[in-house]
């Protein structure tokens, strides 16, 4: 009997982790999607206690942890992975030209591709609040 080893579909394919996105914002993302070869994943409260890997794909959700999270509870955020560096350029300046509204942007790393998304998004948020804070300082 020979073992199965399931394929990641997603292997190689640019990636939009997508959280709490409007309406508007999701329809500018689908339709930016084709030019990248991208596919926008949506997080839902209830997998937000799954890694980023299990979310991409990557590894087998065998029990994430147990967070569900108000749907309200951080600001939009889009974590990209798979993307060439200029295709995030790219991207990034495209949603800036259409005034896309979402604060909390990452990459997926190595290392935060194994954080519990709830947790990648707390982080997100505390690095944004100071980098906000930090550039209203400088302007004052």
């Amino acid at each position: 009997m020979k073992a199965h080893i399931a394929r990641n579909q997603n292997a190689g394919v640019p990636l939009a982790l997508g959280w709490n996105l409007s309406a508007a914002d999701r329809g500018i993302l689908e339709g930016m999607a084709p030019a990248f070869g991208m596919k926008l994943l949506l997080v839902s409260p209830a997998d937000a206690g799954k890694t980023v890997a299990q979310l991409l794909g990557e590894v087998e959700t065998k029990a994430p942890r147990t967070l569900v999270l108000d749907p309200n509870a951080y600001p939009s955020a889009l974590v990209l992975a798979n993307f060439k560096d200029k295709d995030v350029d790219t991207l990034l300046d495209l949603m800036k030209q259409a005034q896309v509204n979402i604060p909390l942007k990452a990459l997926v790393t190595p290392s935060n591709k194994n954080w519990v998304f709830g947790d990648l998004l707390a982080h997100l948020q505390e690095e944004h609040t100071a980098f906000t804070a930090a550039k209203e300082t400088a302007h004052a």
